[in-house]
């Protein structure tokens, strides 16, 4: 574990400098695109399931499975998207709570 110098001597490092320090100790994903990822991913999803229907309607594709698989796997990427909005709201509301 490498010990950063102190920047500045003598007082307590402001918030800038803080957050700073944690952008830059931060390896991993952060919340917000592994969440953009993940909405990135269901909404790919519906595009490519709503495609897959224009294309079965003018004729281009005439295999309704996969037009039905790519609908499910729309769906149920979307059902499982809100379940969690639901619970990240739930969890939000939660802690909302404790603080008063």
């Amino acid at each position: 574990m490498d010990i950063s110098p102190i920047k500045n001597k003598g007082t307590s490092p402001t918030n800038k400098e803080l957050v700073s320090l944690v952008d830059e100790q931060e390896q991993g994903p952060s919340f917000q695109r592994t969440l953009s990822g993940f909405i990135n991913e269901v909404n790919d999803l519906q595009t490519k399931a709503n495609a897959s229907i224009e294309n079965l309607a003018t004729g281009k594709v005439e295999n309704v499975h996969e037009v039905m698989i790519a609908m499910a796997k729309a769906e149920v990427s979307f059902k499982f998207m809100m379940e969690a909005r639901n619970k990240l709201v739930e969890t939000y509301k939660e802690v909302m709570r404790m603080q008063m």
